[in-house]
């Protein structure tokens, strides 16, 4: 290979997290390469998409169609509140039409790493082998909402947890250029907290302590993602400029939105990029 290795570290936040598709529409557009790919939750989710051969375009569509309400109810599969709101088997059907169980990580078109948390053994996995599908059901699984995934004696939960932009496994795998893209709000960057609305857009009324817990999630997540940043310096950092009132659950209505996000914040570095490729 005589140019720079392309990689791409996709961030969670998950509605918001749909920015990617615009991200990877407007690099597959400009012809860019992406040599590896890793990601974390929602970015897991479409880090393994991409990585398996689905289409920019396809994937897309599927975005608009799944994000329907009528089709998102019927991921829902509420059950008693003991290790996740919902039990995820519904969740999990759908991921079969989109990863067949018999595919393994090593298999894929393109070099793939999703970040899960060990809630064992208080630790960041890196999941790059073995079989794709229980890898997905493990970076996307918010605790709380689904439960954990058992596997090798781990218990997977999301891996934004600890890790919410795996930028240091695309340099492990080879990447000259990383291009490490954060959907997350970050209170740190945007404004100063006493300046953000505390009361982002919910279709319905949620307690005082239920908009602290979200609000310390977001400084939390901002935080370590910083760190994380400090130790292994991507040379573009992405971080689309998505509405605050897109949040983490709300903002699947608003697909077309969050996608076109992502396209701009693309386009500004495209230039650079081609430039440094050279």
């Amino acid at each position: 290979m005589t140019r720079p290795k392309i990689g791409l570290a996709l961030s969670g936040g998950g509605a918001r997290g749909l920015a990617h598709i615009g991200v990877l529409k407007i690099l597959t557009s400009a012809g860019i390469p992406i040599d590896c790919i890793s990601g974390t939750s929602m970015g897991g989710l479409i880090a393994a998409a991409y990585a398996s051969g689905i289409s920019v375009d396809v994937l897309e569509e599927e975005a608009r169609r799944i994000t329907r309400m009528r089709e998102m109810i019927k991921l829902v599969d509420v059950s008693s509140p003991t290790r996740g709101i919902v039990k995820g088997k519904q969740f999990q059907e759908y991921l079969t039409t989109l990863f067949p169980q018999e595919i393994c990580i090593e298999e894929l078109t393109t070099p793939l790493a999703l970040v899960a948390t060990d809630l064992i053994s208080a630790r960041e996995v890196t999941l790059s082998s073995g079989p794709l599908l229980p890898a997905v059901l493990a970076t996307t699984a918010f605790p709380g909402l689904f439960p954990p995934l058992e596997m090798d004696g781990c218990r997977l939960v999301d891996g934004g947890v600890l890790n919410n932009l795996p930028v240091r496994q695309v340099r492990e795998m080879g990447a000259d250029i990383i291009l490490a893209v954060d959907v997350q709000f970050n209170p740190l960057l945007e404004l100063p907290w006493q300046e953000i609305n505390m009361r982002p857009s919910w279709p319905f009324p949620f307690p005082d302590f239920f908009l602290d817990f979200y609000r310390a999630e977001l400084m939390m997540v901002a935080k370590l993602t910083q760190a994380h940043l400090e130790q292994v310096k991507p040379e573009f950092y992405l971080h689309p400029s998505i509405p605050q009132d897109i949040t983490i659950f709300m903002g699947f209505a608003r697909t077309d939105e969050i996608i076109a996000c992502g396209e701009t914040s693309a386009l500004e570095v495209l230039p650079l990029l081609m430039e440094k490729m050279r």
